[in-house]
């Protein structure tokens, strides 16, 4: 068994059948399809249990609802396939994706992580394509010094990547927290020897109303910028990576920012966040107005380093109520 496929499989009865779908038409055959059921109440369990009565590649898990990274880490541990991938149950693979990366996969058994294209919210006005030129990246840390450069932690998705399955002997995805990707990701292109960015295929997006990204909560804004924050503090401080980590510091005052919005986080929990972030540096205004960065981004760190984090928050974030 060469590839284990691990669909987790929550609340989308209405997109479930067109992801499965678009897997068992992919012309390479070698590969188990494990769709992790997570206590979906809508009757996806059951759609899951047809496509196994039917193919005797699907297998599938019922399990207690314990959320997205709950679903991977139990079809991880079920896994036998050499390499392992993910699909979420609401997107589907273009034909041929498996088949074209796993031939380079095979003709290259020494890469850790093959990444491969992806049109984000597809089928929307709003959709766009992260794509790649081939290139194989080689050493450790050269791996995840590239990926940061490269800035790899804006397409952290799990979904995207083939992975050599020992990449997950000692790793799992935070369970209870969402935007994990950006937790685990990192993770494994740290620990990586070998990458290699493929112009092969595509990974369909779908952004649904109901999907966990287009959800906008304390906690889910939470993760995201603590999960930010812990990279650009690795990038600053373990790899002194000082300018890409200005860009990762930026992205913490605008997330930081979004998340003073949300109107059910409570006064001891916004302090917290703000407490973890203090009065980090590694950037200086001078270096700040030398970057190729919007001005108002440049006005938000200014504000920031003047009066702090707490007064940066609070004005940004009563700016952005009024005109939302």
């Amino acid at each position: 068994m060469k590839l284990s496929i691990i669909v987790p499989v929550y609340k989308v009865r209405r997109h479930l059948q067109k992801c499965i779908e678009s897997i068992l038409q992919q012309t390479y055959t070698d590969y188990e399809l494990i769709l992790v059921d997570d206590g979906s109440p809508d009757g996806c369990g059951a759609i899951c249990d047809r496509y196994a009565q039917e193919c005797d590649k699907v297998k599938v898990i019922h399990k207690k609802n314990g959320g997205l990274s709950s679903a991977r880490n139990a079809g991880i541990s079920v896994a036998k396939g050499e390499y392992i991938t993910f699909v979420d149950g609401d997107d589907t693979i273009a034909s041929g994706t498996y088949y074209y990366n796993m031939h380079i996969l095979l003709s290259n058994p020494d890469i850790d992580i093959l990444e491969f294209p992806v049109i984000r919210d597809y089928e929307s006005p709003k959709s766009n394509v992260v794509s790649f030129n081939p290139q194989k990246i080689s050493g450790n840390p050269e791996v995840f010094i590239d990926w940061i450069k490269r800035k790899g932690y804006d397409h952290s998705y799990a979904w995207n990547k083939i992975y050599r399955a020992e990449m997950f002997l000692f790793v799992r995805f935070p369970e209870g927290e969402v935007f994990e990707d950006l937790y685990t990701t990192p993770m494994l292109y740290e620990s990586a020897y070998n990458v290699y960015y493929s112009d092969c295929g595509f990974y369909y997006y779908y952004k649904h109303e109901d999907g966990i990204t287009t959800s906008y909560s304390f906690k889910s804004q939470y993760y995201l910028y603590r999960n930010t924050l812990s990279l650009f503090k690795k990038v600053n401080d373990t790899y002194k990576m000082h300018e890409e980590a200005r860009e990762l510091l930026l992205s913490c005052l605008d997330r930081l920012t979004d998340l003073h919005r949300c109107s059910d986080g409570e006064k001891d929990e916004y302090k917290k966040a703000r407490e973890l972030m203090s009065r980090e540096r590694g950037i200086g205004i001078q270096e700040l107005f030398k970057m190729s960065i919007p001005t108002s981004r440049k006005i938000k760190f200014v504000i920031y380093s003047l009066f702090g984090v707490r007064a940066h928050c609070m004005l940004f974030a009563a700016i952005l109520k009024k005109l939302c």
